[in-house]
């Protein structure tokens, strides 16, 4: 089932099967693509805009694995976390000077398994969409985690204002049909911590990921309850 507020997700979903072929890859130190959510991107160094242009002339996908280390920024081929987001090019902007602007929008986790021999000044892998794993009851297994998960977002949705996101994440709760989303989407939304968001990434169980991402949110108010901020 598709999310009504979230159209064309499974379509894009099947779409990025076939681009697994050879799926571009934009590599970034503690930055995390969850599916669900739209991340801007401004793409500067000379052989990201080559990725740019070739996807947006493509298929528009690329995915976005975090750099085993920040060291890794500054390499031609560091080290990946195997497992990222895969996104879609929603919108784009070519400056005059070169750079592009993106916004890139979280479709699936991919297993990235092997590295393709191109020559192109940017990094390609064969690739695999890994698919949530359920309990033997499906989604319908999930009630429990999944309303855990929902009491704590409207649980921080009394603390934060309104232009947190939190509220209107709350009401869109309601819409999103698939728990799996569900938490990638709250994820996206209130997990700020590169490590916490890789563990979320990472996390195919779809029972554990939800009860990950409401430990996470119960940190959260457990700290705005002290009078701090989830960066102190």
């Amino acid at each position: 089932m598709t999310e009504a507020y979230l159209p064309g997700l499974e379509d894009l979903r099947a779409r990025l099967v076939g681009a697994c072929r050879a799926l571009k890859v934009f590599p970034l130190p503690g930055v995390v693509l969850l599916p669900g959510s739209t991340t801007p991107f401004n793409i500067f160094e000379p052989r990201y805009r080559a990725l740019t242009a070739d996807a947006l002339a493509e298929d528009r996908f690329l995915a976005v694995p975090t750099l085993v280390s920040s060291e890794g920024a500054t390499q031609q081929r560091p080290p990946l976390h195997p497992i990222a987001g895969a996104g879609f090019i929603e919108e784009a902007e070519r400056h005059p000077d070169g750079r592009y602007t993106i916004v890139l929008r979280g479709v699936a986790r991919v297993q990235l398994e092997s590295e393709l021999a191109t020559g192109k000044p940017y990094r390609e892998f064969k690739a695999e969409v890994l698919e949530d794993l359920y309990p033997a009851g499906g989604p319908a297994a999930l009630v429990k985690e999944r309303s855990a998960l929902e009491a704590c977002a409207r649980a921080l949705a009394k603390v934060l204002p309104a232009e947190s996101g939190v509220p209107k994440l709350v009401e869109l709760a309601a819409s999103i049909f698939s728990p799996s989303l569900f938490a990638d989407v709250v994820a996206a939304a209130v997990v700020s911590e590169p490590v916490q968001r890789l563990a979320v990434i990472e996390e195919r169980l779809v029972s554990r990921r939800l009860d990950l991402v409401s430990s996470e949110l119960a940190s959260i108010i457990l700290m705005l309850s002290r009078g701090r901020t989830p960066s102190a």
